[in-house]
């Protein structure tokens, strides 16, 4: 499943950007989206765009739990379902060694071009690689 990138606008706190130096961010809430939402369309009430938010959550989340392979965001990342293999746990009233279940993960690839957003922004300070 793909969705276009024009469907939902960037998101700036000025908030967010003017605590760079301080130690923690305020954290981006799905209100903060529906208000930038707001501030790109105004015809759109601040209601309607926390529903249109709503409803492209979960698609995402629908589609994944149907089965489907990828989500994937045109310039934002793709959203995809692995299973993970069933790690060996031990039974300690027999001693023995038994499969656990396995289970399926959610994970998030970003494009190259988020990647490189977030990584060139002032916001975020550079620090070593070790």
């Amino acid at each position: 499943m793909c969705i276009g990138s024009g469907l939902l606008p960037s998101v700036t706190n000025s908030e967010n950007a003017s605590s760079a130096s301080e130690e923690h961010a305020r954290t981006v809430t799905r209100s903060d989206i529906a208000a930038a939402i707001n501030r790109r369309l105004p015809k759109l009430s601040q209601r309607e765009a926390g529903r249109m938010l709503d409803f492209v959550l979960q698609e995402i989340a629908s589609a994944l739990s149907q089965g489907e392979e990828y989500v994937k965001l045109h310039e934002f990342g793709t959203f995809f379902v692995r299973e993970r293999a069933a790690p060996r746990g031990r039974i300690p009233l027999a001693d023995e060694s038994a499969a656990i279940w396995r289970r399926k993960t959610l994970n998030f690839r970003p494009s190259v071009g988020l990647k490189e957003k977030v990584e060139k922004s002032p916001a975020r300070g550079r620090r070593p690689r070790l």
